[in-house]
Formats: structure tokens, C-alpha cells, sequence
């Protein structure tokens, strides 16, 4: 087996196929809760079973497009309408319907023979951060959960 090293500098990342311009960090981790079953003739564990999955992504950008219907403002737009079928507000919507994305993110590996691209289905984001440090570029920081994830071995 033919081992890569991947640099974090190297890759993409879309959000409903709007790349988003510049990436300053990606991550997403996927977590379960696991239950043991014992029995009370035995010390040693009779089975396990995984339940209540959860993927977890957080992502810096910089460099975003503000307009609510491109890019970053896109994610804010359908975040505040609640929608993710294309309707977007400047405002909260009054409704508590949540809009959901599908993140991709590929990482090159070195060689440039495969890369490795992650995709996180029905990601809600938990809060819309609108950061102006002093003398610094706006970096937003989002975080949000998914529903599930697919991990691909792309040949370039």
C-alpha cells in the first residue's frame, strides 16, 4: 500500500457547491454514543451497539462574497429564511424550520495521485458570527452538525 501526506494548505471547500474563497480550517469529526451490554452471570462484555450519530464540523473562511444569494452570504441568507430551497432573507424568518447545507471538502494528497474528499450531509450551522477584529481580516468561524458523512478516494 502506497502511503500520502496530506498539508492542510492543499484542498477546497464547497458548501451546496458554492466554493468558498478562501479556507483558513476545515474540520469534522464524527462521534457516536456506544452502549455495552453485560450480563449478570459475566464480567466480559456480551455485545455493543452504536446509536446517535453525529458528525461535527467547524470552518474558518476569510476573503467571502457578502451577497445573501453567493458563497458565505449565501449560508447566511437560507440560514436566516430557514430555508434551504433558495429563498433568502436580510432578516430572521419567523419560522423554526432549519436550513440544512452538504459540505464538501477534498484535501490533495502529495503525488498528486489521489485525493480525498469528505462530504458532510444536512449540516445545520449553530449561530451566524459576524467578527470585526481591529487592525485584522474578518475570519468567520462557523460550526454545525451533520447528519452523516461520505469519505471518497478521488484518482486525479
Amino acid at each position: 500500500m502506497t502511503e500520502y501526506t496530506y498539508f492542510g494548505n492543499r484542498g477546497t471547500l464547497t458548501i451546496d457547491g458554492e466554493t468558498v474563497a478562501v479556507i483558513k480550517g476545515i474540520e469534522a469529526t464524527a462521534s457516536y454514543d456506544v452502549e455495552e451490554l453485560y450480563g449478570m452471570d459475566s464480567i466480559i462484555r456480551a455485545d455493543v451497539a452504536k446509536h446517535t450519530l453525529s458528525v461535527e464540523i467547524s470552518i474558518s473562511a476569510a476573503k467571502f462574497d457578502p451577497t445573501l444569494t453567493e458563497g458565505l452570504g449565501n449560508i447566511f441568507g437560507l440560514t436566516m429564511a430557514g430555508d434551504e430551497s433558495g429563498a433568502t432573507a436580510s432578516t430572521f424568518t419567523d419560522t423554526n424550520e432549519v436550513a440544512v447545507f452538504d459540505v464538501v471538502f477534498t484535501a490533495r494528497g502529495t503525488g498528486a495521485a489521489y485525493d480525498t474528499q469528505i462530504t458532510v450531509t444536512d449540516v445545520y450551522f449553530e449561530g451566524l458570527p459576524f467578527p470585526r477584529p481591529e487592525n485584522g481580516f474578518t475570519v468567520f468561524e462557523l460550526s454545525g452538525k451533520g447528519s452523516n458523512w461520505t469519505v471518497t478516494q478521488l484518482t486525479v
